[in-house]
């Protein structure tokens, strides 16, 4: 008995001895200290400057951390700076007060350097945006330049990048990454038993880091795969207001009846408003963050007929459509759309009995499908589209022939125009045809081989990208 206690005993001492050990062969890994985070403050004055900010944040590197902005606002106040320092900024006779008390500031915000900026019309009436790189070093600034505010958004960014990136790089701190690859390195020259604990915990911190990223990459924002405010390509909503001049053409081919009535207009004025929305752009989800929900309403002011030299005729022209779109970036700028839905489409010339049984009326149910693209090409955007469309009913005109069939193409073409942050002018032509086929029979009212409806839409509009 007294001999099995003391096997047990031993057994219990070698245990804990072991354990022991295999506790000191891994802390040095478990308890190394990470290395010190660094941030700077980003502060801009004058017109538009949150986005002038925003932009600047979308450059700034993963590892660099970034001072909240109430926090820095204190300190500048703190440091005697409590109003805008404005265009003395630019003037460096003038401006070593302000420059003293920028610096002040970021010592107080524990700061590695503050990043400062004044968007304002310099003297040869062009925007732009000087900045300047302040850190604890009392001598000249790193960066001490303009950027100007013309072109468009993604030119700025570029131009930022320019001037602020290699700054940046400097000063922050390596990706964590290098440090997983030392310790995985470190933990191989222990031993083989040790050095196989340690690399399987090492990957499955890093994994689990991983995971963590792409959540964080769901946001919104510009850094991190974030979506990215008032781009086209990641916008949580769209909306367009415009004015559109449209036509119509309506004609019969191999016609061999007397009651076969052509129409044609064009430049007619009518509102037009459309919309997209992406509930979930918002999201990391591949598929679903691009899918959206489209809407459009357009309507002729004013619209009036004639037969011959008869009176004018109150005539309805109105187009809905609704639908689902697939949005998918192609590079970093350009973007495909993949689109389905309905539209309903009505052309009604309130005629009187006499002459409605051979005025051309319509009011299509259409389902659509369809792709388009948005293209950058300088400063500005083109955007093409095309559309295979399917009349699920077509209207009075159609319902007067035997054996009548009815399909339809689109086309969309257009220039957009960056006008300000999320803002665009857009120039877009859309056009839509009909093609249809009859099947006549003998004493038959109404005898002809076909016809075809042709739309024409110029729309000049605006739009704001969210």
């Amino acid at each position: 008995m007294f001999l099995s206690s003391l096997s047990l005993c031993g057994r219990i001492l070698l245990g804990l001895s072991a354990a022991t050990a295999a506790t000191f062969a891994l802390t040095p890994v478990a308890l190394a200290a990470p290395k010190a985070s660094k941030s700077i403050a980003v502060r801009i004055e004058g017109p538009n400057a949150d986005d002038i900010r925003e932009d600047i944040l979308s450059i700034v590197p993963e590892t660099l951390g970034v001072v909240e902005p109430d926090a820095f606002s204190k300190a500048l106040k703190s440091a005697g700076q409590t109003k805008p320092v404005g265009d003395t900024l630019v003037s460096k006779a003038q401006r070593k007060k302000a420059i003293d008390r920028i610096r002040k500031a970021g010592k107080a915000a524990k700061a590695e350097g503050v990043i400062y900026g004044v968007s304002r019309t310099n003297k040869k009436k062009k925007k732009e945006v000087h900045l300047v790189y302040v850190d604890e070093n009392a001598g000249d600034l790193a960066v001490d330049s303009a950027v100007p505010l013309s072109g468009s958004r993604d030119d700025r960014k570029k131009a930022l990048e320019e001037l602020l990136g290699p700054t940046l790089a400097q000063i922050a701190p390596p990706p964590a990454a290098d440090d997983d690859d030392k310790a995985k390195g470190d933990g191989d020259g222990d031993g083989e038993g040790d050095g196989e604990g340690e690399d399987g915990a090492g990957d499955e911190e890093k994994d689990g880091g991983g995971e963590e990223k792409d959540e964080g990459d769901s946001g919104t924002g510009d850094k991190g795969g974030k979506r990215k405010k008032n781009e086209i390509g990641s916008a949580l909503f769209s909306v367009e207001l415009g004015v559109e001049f449209v036509g119509r053409w309506f004609d019969y081919s191999d016609p061999r009846t007397q009651n076969l009535r052509p129409y044609g207009v064009f430049g007619q004025p009518a509102i037009s408003v459309s919309g997209e929305l992406y509930p979930l752009a918002s999201t990391g989800i591949a598929v679903l963050k691009g899918l959206g929900i489209t809407a459009g309403y357009a309507r002729a002011l004013g619209l009036n007929s004639a037969v011959g030299g008869g009176d004018p005729i109150s005539t309805t022209y109105q187009r809905i459509n609704l639908g689902l779109r697939e949005r998918l970036s192609l590079g970093e700028k350009s973007v495909l759309g993949i689109s389905a839905g309905l539209r309903f489409l009505t052309f009604e010339i309130d005629a009187p009995a006499d002459l409605a049984r051979t005025v051309p009326n319509v009011s299509y149910t259409l389902f659509r499908a369809g792709l388009d693209g948005r293209f950058p090409v300088g400063p500005v955007a083109l955007g093409l589209g095309a559309e295979y469309i399917l009349p699920l009913s077509s209207g009075p005109v159609y319902d007067r022939f035997t054996g009548a069939s009815v399909q339809g193409i689109g086309a969309l073409a257009g220039v957009m125009i960056p006008v300000a942050t999320g803002i665009e002018a857009r120039l877009l032509v859309e056009y839509a045809r009909f093609f249809s086929s009859f099947q006549p029979e003998q004493g038959d009212a109404y005898i002809a081989g076909g016809a075809i409806d042709q739309y024409l839409g110029l729309r000049l509009a605006g739009a704001y990208v969210y």
